[in-house]
């Protein structure tokens, strides 16, 4: 069975050596033994480990939440929880970058539109761009009400009219 250094088994993983020490420091990838000499050496299930470890990483997830996955006797209780919250924490990211970009992308607009430019007009801006959003948010609220609203008094209105209609037929 192949035994690896620390500096075989980072380049196999494409990871420093320093990142390979900190990984033994953290408890999460301990070399299977050591040399005469004291150097750490990994076994074949190590680098599968560490492989393990890369990936999960790649995905984003911390060393804390890999290290409690890694020692879980029963991992599979815990993967789905890891991996949900892990893509809850990155579409929160997605759409704090999606709003930050639709600000750049207004920003760019509006500055199409003046001619004398200044710091000041950062803050015209803004200004408008934060009046345009509390806008928007006042039309889905009157949205929101008034269709409710307006399908009661059609209804009261039809409703009236079937009534009166029923009176002056009668």
């Amino acid at each position: 069975m192949s035994k690896y250094t620390t500096g075989e088994i980072a380049k196999l993983c494409g990871v420093s050596v320093r990142t390979v020490q900190y990984y033994d420091e953290r408890g999460i990838l301990i070399p299977s033994e050591l040399s005469e000499g004291g150097r750490r050496l990994y076994s074949e299930d190590d680098y599968k480990k560490l492989k393990i470890i890369c990936f999960l990483r790649d995905a984003g997830i911390s060393i804390k939440s890999i290290g409690e996955l890694l020692s879980e006797s029963n991992p599979s209780s815990v993967i789905s929880v890891l991996l949900e919250k892990q893509e809850q924490l990155l579409q929160n990211e997605v759409k704090e970058r999606q709003e930050q970009l639709a600000m750049l992308e207004g920003i760019k607009k509006a500055l199409k539109g003046i001619e004398n430019f200044s710091v000041e007009s950062i803050g015209d801006i803004a200004y408008a761009m934060e009046n345009k959003k509390k806008m928007k948010q006042l039309h889905a609220v009157l949205l929101i009400t008034g269709i409710p609203l307006n399908i009661i008094q059609w209804v009261v209105l039809f409703s009236c009219i079937l009534h009166s209609h029923s009176h002056t037929a009668g």
